[in-house]
Parts: C-alpha cells; sequence; structure tokens
C-alpha cells in the first residue's frame, strides 16, 4: 500500500502540469478560431465598397416589390451583390451524399454480408 500512496504523490506534479497544458490549449484554441481559416482574408476586399454603397441605397429606399427585386439581382442569388454571389462562383463538392448516409450504407452492407 506504501507503494500505490508513493507513486501517487509522485504523479501529482504530472497532473498539475498536465492541467496547465491543457487549460493553455483550450484557451489558445478559443481565442484564434480564425487560424483555423484556409482562405486568405483579402478576398472578399475588393467588392466590399461596391456592396455597401448598394446597401446603403437598399435601406434608403422603400420596400421594393418582388418583381423589381428579381429583375435587379439579374439571375444571381442575392440582390444586393449580384455579381459576388453567383452560383457558379461558389464551392461545391462532387460528392453529394451526406457523410452520414454513407455510414449507414457501410453499417448495413456490413450487416448483410454477416
Amino acid at each position: 500500500m506504501k507503494y500505490l500512496s508513493a507513486l501517487f504523490v509522485n504523479i501529482r506534479p504530472l497532473r498539475m502540469l498536465m492541467s496547465i497544458v491543457l487549460s493553455a490549449v483550450l484557451v489558445f484554441a478559443s481565442s484564434f478560431p480564425a487560424l483555423a481559416g484556409k482562405s486568405p482574408t483579402t478576398k472578399g476586399v475588393e467588392q466590399l465598397p461596391q456592396i455597401e454603397e448598394k446597401s446603403k441605397e437598399a435601406l434608403a429606399k422603400p420596400a421594393m416589390s418582388p418583381e423589381s427585386i428579381e429583375a435587379r439581382s439579374q439571375g444571381a442569388l442575392n440582390e444586393v451583390q449580384p455579381k459576388a454571389a453567383d452560383r457558379d462562383k461558389m464551392y461545391r463538392s462532387s460528392d453529394t451524399i451526406p457523410p452520414a448516409v454513407k455510414q449507414v450504407e457501410k453499417a448495413i452492407a456490413k450487416l448483410k454480408n454477416n
């Protein structure tokens, strides 16, 4: 029994060190989530002034009818950003099946084989 108590006493500083390291990792991970992004931070800046002007114009005018909004958007997804929010510029995965569905299909296939 003395061996176990000596072991626990020797492990206590290691536990403290590990808890300090873990708390530091949690603080930095929650403080800097933007560092995980892969896209450059200046990617959307060049269109921002035009978007801001159109947004201010839209706020200054009274509400528009749906027909005038469709005409102004020119078939794009967003009325304020007709060229920036183009369907063709959006990222689309070539794989259309969600991962959860794939996992379920794999599980069903395994069950059928067994």
